[in-house]
C-alpha cells in the first residue's frame, strides 16, 4: 500500500480538527454589543455535541473571558437541541424549562463563581457528558 492510499485511522476527524482550532479562538474578536460571543463561538454552537468536551476544559480555565464564551457555547449548543432559535426563542413551550432544569441539575455552572463551585459543577457536567455524550439530544 502506497503512502497516497493509506488511511491512518488515529489521524483527527475534519470536525475534530475544526473544533480543536475554533477553542483555541474561542476569546478571538468579541462582538462589541454582546462581549460574551465570538465568531469562533458562534461556530462552535453550529458545529453542537462534538465541541462538548473542550468547552468543558475551557470552563475549567483560570481566565474568566474564555470561561464565559466557554458557558455560552455549551449552554448554546443544550439550548439548540431543545429547540432554541437565535432571534426567534425556544420552539418548543417545555423547551427553556427543560434547558433550566438540566442546567440546575448539573449545578448551575456560573463562569464567575468561585473555583469550587465551578469545580463541582464542571465534575457533574463530565459526568453527564459520560452518560449522555453520544445521544442526539439531553
Amino acid at each position: 500500500m502506497n503512502a497516497s492510499t493509506h488511511h491512518d485511522s488515529t489521524a483527527p476527524r475534519p470536525a475534530a480538527v475544526r473544533v480543536a482550532e475554533l477553542l483555541k479562538r474561542i476569546d478571538e474578536a468579541p462582538d462589541e454589543l454582546h462581549v460574551d460571543h465570538t465568531p469562533a463561538a458562534n461556530e462552535l454552537v453550529t458545529i453542537g455535541r462534538p465541541a462538548l468536551p473542550g468547552l468543558l476544559n475551557l470552563m475549567a480555565s483560570s481566565k474568566a473571558e474564555t470561561r464565559l464564551h466557554a458557558q455560552r457555547v455549551f449552554e448554546g449548543i443544550l439550548m439548540a437541541e431543545m429547540g432554541f432559535v437565535p432571534g426567534r426563542g425556544f420552539s418548543t413551550t417545555d423547551g427553556e424549562d427543560r434547558f433550566r432544569a438540566l442546567w440546575a441539575a448539573q449545578g448551575s455552572y456560573d463562569w464567575n463563581a468561585d473555583e469550587d463551585a465551578r469545580e463541582r459543577s464542571l465534575a457533574a457536567w463530565r459526568a453527564w457528558l459520560d452518560r449522555e455524550g453520544s445521544r442526539a439530544s439531553p
